[in-house]
């Protein structure tokens, strides 16, 4: 195994970005939904609801248009639903995540998305059965900006924060798995090309894909 799992007994993972190659999938939406409502979507929406929960960044975006927060919320659903199924496994994952399980590794997903489209993209990449709970963002009372959220997870697979290893792509929650007092692998990658250097600043390792975690691709002295 990687060095930085030596004495971990869990892993964290988020979910879109990183576990599942759903980036440009969101990025989609969140332009299609602005051109039904006659806005542009911009870096800055992106920036500010990268790591909402679903509703609090449905209630962001209602500002931009004539919809209540909950109309929103159904509308920028129904457009994602149709897409998100179809997101793929983010490369080398099933592989690491089978090697992970092999040596006894608790894990968990923690993600600001909602549970039925979690659901959907595990059960179709045939992903569940690797994971104790799925922490979903109408299940947790924390966001992912909130160290407690990273630590109430670590809890819940029955471990301390420290014993716990937070796979993640955006820079804020990040800052909060730090804060909570994980160490933390950083996934770059397209959708979060504003961050590349902040997350290669403070993640403990940064990674392209699973693929630079697993034995085989490791190099070595």
């Amino acid at each position: 195994m990687v060095d930085i799992l030596s004495g971990k007994n869990g892993i964290i993972f988020d979910m879109d970005g990183t576990l599942i190659d759903s980036t440009q999938t969101w990025i989609d939406a969140d332009v299609e939904f602005g051109y039904q409502n006659g806005f542009v979507y911009t870096e800055e929406m992106l920036i500010a609801t990268k790591t909402l929960k679903f509703m609090k960044a449905c209630e962001y975006l209602s500002q931009f248009c004539d919809y209540t927060p909950e109309e929103t919320a159904k509308r920028y659903y129904d457009i994602l639903k149709s897409k998100y199924g179809d997101c793929p496994v983010t490369a080398g994952a099933e592989e690491f995540l089978s090697l992970c399980k092999d040596n006894g590794i608790k894990m968990c997903i923690l993600t600001a998305g909602i549970k039925p489209l979690a659901d959907k993209v595990l059960v179709k990449n045939n992903l569940t059965d690797y994971f104790e709970f799925i922490a979903t963002a109408d299940s947790i009372d924390y966001d992912k900006r909130d160290p407690e959220a990273f630590i109430v997870c670590a809890e819940k697979l029955g471990l301390k924060i420290k014993d716990v290893l937070v796979i993640e792509d955006s820079f804020h929650a990040v800052q909060a798995a730090k804060k909570a007092g994980a160490q933390v692998i950083g996934m770059i990658n397209s959708g979060n090309y504003f961050e590349h250097n902040e997350l290669r600043e403070i993640c403990d390792k940064t990674i392209g894909d699973f693929n630079d975690l697993l034995p085989k691709n490791l190099v070595t002295p």
